[in-house]
Protein backbone atom coordinates (compact mmCIF):
# COMPACT_ATOMS: atom_id res chain seq x y z
CA UNK A 1 0.00 0.00 0.00
CA UNK A 2 1.45 3.32 -1.14
CA UNK A 3 2.17 6.10 1.78
CA UNK A 4 -0.80 8.18 0.71
CA UNK A 5 -3.27 5.03 0.58
CA UNK A 6 -2.13 4.62 4.39
CA UNK A 7 -2.39 8.64 5.41
CA UNK A 8 -6.23 8.37 3.67
CA UNK A 9 -6.63 4.96 5.79
CA UNK A 10 -5.53 6.48 8.91
CA UNK A 11 -7.65 9.43 8.54
CA UNK A 12 -10.95 7.60 7.65
CA UNK A 13 -10.32 5.50 10.64
CA UNK A 14 -9.67 8.63 13.24
CA UNK A 15 -12.69 10.23 11.60
CA UNK A 16 -15.13 7.30 12.45
CA UNK A 17 -13.85 6.88 16.21
CA UNK A 18 -14.39 10.96 15.98
CA UNK A 19 -17.67 10.54 15.23
CA UNK A 20 -18.42 7.56 17.03
CA UNK A 21 -17.14 9.56 20.21
CA UNK A 22 -19.64 12.62 18.94
CA UNK A 23 -22.66 10.11 18.85
CA UNK A 24 -21.87 8.89 22.46
CA UNK A 25 -21.39 12.29 23.59
CA UNK A 26 -24.76 13.02 22.39
CA UNK A 27 -26.68 10.37 23.49
CA UNK A 28 -24.99 10.87 27.17
CA UNK A 29 -26.31 14.17 27.01
CA UNK A 30 -29.87 13.37 26.02
CA UNK A 31 -29.73 10.48 28.85
CA UNK A 32 -28.16 12.78 31.32
CA UNK A 33 -31.35 15.33 30.74
CA UNK A 34 -33.99 12.59 31.18
CA UNK A 35 -32.33 11.47 33.84
CA UNK A 36 -32.57 14.57 35.78
CA UNK A 37 -36.16 15.48 34.81
CA UNK A 38 -37.04 12.59 35.63
CA UNK A 39 -36.22 12.83 38.81
CA UNK A 40 -36.96 16.28 39.72
CA UNK A 41 -41.32 16.03 38.23
CA UNK A 42 -41.11 12.45 37.00
CA UNK A 43 -41.34 10.29 33.62
CA UNK A 44 -44.64 11.21 33.12
CA UNK A 45 -44.73 15.00 33.40
CA UNK A 46 -41.39 15.01 31.02
CA UNK A 47 -41.54 15.71 27.54
CA UNK A 48 -38.96 15.29 24.58
CA UNK A 49 -38.88 19.59 24.14
CA UNK A 50 -37.54 19.70 27.91
CA UNK A 51 -34.65 16.99 27.25
CA UNK A 52 -34.22 19.29 24.01
CA UNK A 53 -33.84 22.22 26.09
CA UNK A 54 -32.48 20.59 29.04
CA UNK A 55 -29.52 18.48 26.80
CA UNK A 56 -29.07 21.99 24.36
CA UNK A 57 -29.72 19.88 21.56
CA UNK A 58 -32.68 20.05 19.11
CA UNK A 59 -35.61 17.76 19.38
CA UNK A 60 -34.64 16.43 15.83
CA UNK A 61 -31.35 15.14 17.54
CA UNK A 62 -33.11 13.03 20.19
CA UNK A 63 -35.66 11.43 18.10
CA UNK A 64 -32.75 10.59 15.95
CA UNK A 65 -30.72 8.89 19.14
CA UNK A 66 -33.81 7.51 21.03
CA UNK A 67 -36.52 6.78 18.13
CA UNK A 68 -38.73 5.45 20.89
CA UNK A 69 -40.24 6.15 24.07
CA UNK A 70 -38.80 2.80 25.22
CA UNK A 71 -35.67 3.88 23.17
CA UNK A 72 -35.28 6.98 25.73
CA UNK A 73 -36.49 5.06 29.16
CA UNK A 74 -33.50 1.97 28.67
CA UNK A 75 -30.90 4.63 27.75
CA UNK A 76 -32.48 7.12 30.94
CA UNK A 77 -31.31 3.77 33.32
CA UNK A 78 -28.57 2.83 31.76
CA UNK A 79 -26.70 6.93 32.55
CA UNK A 80 -28.39 6.23 36.04
CA UNK A 81 -27.52 2.70 37.02
CA UNK A 82 -23.84 3.99 35.67
CA UNK A 83 -24.13 7.25 37.74
CA UNK A 84 -25.18 4.62 40.99
CA UNK A 85 -24.28 1.38 40.31
CA UNK A 86 -26.38 -1.16 41.66
CA UNK A 87 -25.18 -3.36 44.67
CA UNK A 88 -24.15 -6.89 43.25
CA UNK A 89 -25.89 -9.90 45.23
CA UNK A 90 -23.27 -12.05 43.41
CA UNK A 91 -20.87 -10.99 46.38
CA UNK A 92 -23.45 -11.48 49.07
CA UNK A 93 -23.46 -15.60 47.99
CA UNK A 94 -19.85 -15.90 49.36
CA UNK A 95 -21.18 -14.77 53.04
CA UNK A 96 -21.84 -18.31 54.14
CA UNK A 97 -23.66 -16.67 57.41
CA UNK A 98 -27.28 -15.89 56.87
CA UNK A 99 -27.68 -13.08 59.28
CA UNK A 100 -24.43 -11.76 58.12
CA UNK A 101 -25.60 -12.02 54.55
CA UNK A 102 -28.70 -10.37 55.26
CA UNK A 103 -27.35 -7.66 57.32
CA UNK A 104 -24.79 -7.18 54.58
CA UNK A 105 -27.22 -6.91 51.84
CA UNK A 106 -30.31 -4.79 53.14
CA UNK A 107 -26.71 -2.00 54.14
CA UNK A 108 -25.68 -2.05 50.69
CA UNK A 109 -29.41 -1.81 49.18
CA UNK A 110 -30.31 0.28 51.62
CA UNK A 111 -27.55 2.69 50.64
CA UNK A 112 -28.39 2.50 46.87
CA UNK A 113 -31.75 3.44 47.45
CA UNK A 114 -30.39 6.70 49.31
CA UNK A 115 -28.89 7.36 46.32
CA UNK A 116 -31.36 6.66 43.76
CA UNK A 117 -34.25 7.64 46.38
CA UNK A 118 -35.61 10.80 43.85
CA UNK A 119 -35.85 8.96 40.25
CA UNK A 120 -36.79 5.78 42.36
CA UNK A 121 -39.75 7.54 43.87
CA UNK A 122 -41.28 9.48 40.59
CA UNK A 123 -40.59 6.73 38.14
CA UNK A 124 -42.92 3.89 40.87
CA UNK A 125 -45.09 6.87 40.86
CA UNK A 126 -45.63 7.35 37.28
CA UNK A 127 -44.87 4.14 36.07
CA UNK A 128 -48.79 2.85 36.04
CA UNK A 129 -49.57 5.34 33.47
CA UNK A 130 -46.36 4.60 31.42
CA UNK A 131 -45.93 1.03 29.87
CA UNK A 132 -42.67 1.65 28.18
CA UNK A 133 -41.28 2.53 31.28
CA UNK A 134 -42.41 -0.85 32.84
CA UNK A 135 -40.63 -2.61 30.33
CA UNK A 136 -37.52 -0.68 30.24
CA UNK A 137 -37.72 -1.54 34.39
CA UNK A 138 -37.88 -5.31 33.81
CA UNK A 139 -33.88 -5.89 34.11
CA UNK A 140 -33.98 -3.87 37.44
CA UNK A 141 -36.95 -6.04 38.82
CA UNK A 142 -34.92 -9.13 37.65
CA UNK A 143 -32.20 -7.91 39.99
CA UNK A 144 -34.14 -7.78 42.60
CA UNK A 145 -35.57 -11.03 42.23
CA UNK A 146 -31.73 -12.10 42.16
CA UNK A 147 -31.30 -9.92 45.32
CA UNK A 148 -34.80 -11.76 47.04
CA UNK A 149 -33.42 -15.20 45.93
CA UNK A 150 -29.12 -14.61 47.42
CA UNK A 151 -31.19 -12.93 50.84
CA UNK A 152 -33.44 -16.00 51.10
CA UNK A 153 -30.72 -18.91 51.00
CA UNK A 154 -30.37 -20.38 54.17
CA UNK A 155 -33.35 -19.54 55.62
CA UNK A 156 -37.10 -22.17 55.87
CA UNK A 157 -37.47 -20.03 52.11
CA UNK A 158 -41.48 -20.67 52.52
CA UNK A 159 -41.89 -19.04 56.13
CA UNK A 160 -39.41 -15.63 55.18
CA UNK A 161 -39.46 -15.33 51.86
CA UNK A 162 -42.79 -12.55 52.25
CA UNK A 163 -40.43 -10.72 54.89
CA UNK A 164 -37.88 -10.85 52.71
CA UNK A 165 -39.43 -9.44 49.62
CA UNK A 166 -40.44 -6.57 51.56
CA UNK A 167 -37.47 -6.43 53.33
CA UNK A 168 -35.71 -5.11 49.92
CA UNK A 169 -38.99 -3.21 48.71
CA UNK A 170 -38.09 0.52 48.39
CA UNK A 171 -41.48 1.55 48.82
CA UNK A 172 -41.45 0.20 52.02
CA UNK A 173 -37.82 1.22 52.93
CA UNK A 174 -38.80 4.57 51.72
CA UNK A 175 -42.36 4.84 54.15
CA UNK A 176 -39.53 3.32 57.72
CA UNK A 177 -37.17 6.09 56.72
CA UNK A 178 -39.09 9.01 55.79
CA UNK A 179 -42.28 8.42 57.39
CA UNK A 180 -41.41 6.78 60.13
CA UNK A 181 -38.30 8.64 60.50
CA UNK A 182 -36.61 5.23 61.25
CA UNK A 183 -32.49 4.89 60.33
CA UNK A 184 -31.13 2.52 58.01
CA UNK A 185 -29.20 0.83 60.19
CA UNK A 186 -32.34 0.15 62.58
CA UNK A 187 -34.45 -0.98 60.07
CA UNK A 188 -31.70 -3.73 58.66
CA UNK A 189 -32.09 -4.86 62.71
CA UNK A 190 -35.41 -4.94 62.86
CA UNK A 191 -35.65 -7.26 59.43
CA UNK A 192 -33.16 -9.26 60.66
CA UNK A 193 -34.47 -10.67 63.93
CA UNK A 194 -37.79 -10.50 62.80
CA UNK A 195 -36.94 -13.06 59.92
CA UNK A 196 -34.28 -15.04 62.31
CA UNK A 197 -37.78 -15.13 64.89
CA UNK A 198 -39.74 -16.21 61.97
CA UNK A 199 -37.64 -18.86 60.52
CA UNK A 200 -37.11 -20.08 63.95
CA UNK A 201 -40.99 -20.63 64.31
CA UNK A 202 -40.85 -22.45 60.82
Amino acid sequence: MSPDRVCISVTRKYEMVKRREKVEETRRRIAKATYELHSTIGPASTTVAQIAERARLPRQTIYRNFPTQLDLFRGCIAFGLDLSPPPDPVAWQEIADRDQRLHSGLTELYAWFEDVEAIMTNSLRDIGALPAAAEAMQPLAELMQFMHDTLSTGWEIHSVSPLIRLAIDFSTWKMLRRVEGIESEAIIEFWVQLIGCRSNRG
